[in-house]
């Protein structure tokens, strides 16, 4: 009689867990699924992902901290088409620095340190202008003359 109830309990159990959807959990980092909302790429001219790179978060690359002209400094990764830039600093962020991705359409124009439309870069020449990391009036992360100077004669 007690293994007639233990079945009937059993196949009751069994019977729920079938009725309920149990979501698979991986271990690790649970990440819900989500579909990328269709982009309105009509604003930007060119051909997505022929003309310009449309990455949505920043790929693994070679890029390299430990081997730019200066640090700290701000650097186009030419392997994402220039989509992606690094922060290169004290190095607490690794060998790649901070990491960020310019918005669709736009690249990273090492000229000017700021992203620009795609049309006005060309990506390929972006590390020759590495070298204007050194140039501590056109490096966005270093202090400029005419603040250190007014600093100086600042009275405390």
């Amino acid at each position: 009689m007690g293994s007639l109830r233990n079945i009937m309990i059993l196949s009751f159990v069994a019977s729920i867990a079938v009725a309920i959807k149990i979501k698979d959990y991986q271990f690790g980092y649970i990440e819900e699924k989500k579909e990328e909302p269709q982009q309105d790429f009509s604003k930007i001219p060119g051909i997505p992902g022929h003309d310009y790179p449309i990455y949505h978060e920043v790929p693994e690359t070679n890029f390299d901290c430990r081997s730019v002209p200066a640090v700290p400094g701000i650097y186009a990764n030419v392997e994402t088409g220039c989509q992606a830039y690094h922060v290169c600093h004290d190095g607490r962020e690794g060998h790649q620095g901070s990491k960020f991705l310019c918005t669709n359409g736009t690249i990273f124009n090492q000229k000017i340190f700021a992203c620009d439309w795609w049309h006005n870069v060309d990506c390929n020449e972006a590390v020759h202008y590495y070298k204007l990391n050194l140039d501590p009036e056109l490096n966005p992360y270093t202090e400029k003359e005419a603040k250190a100077a007014k600093k100086a004669h600042l009275i405390y």
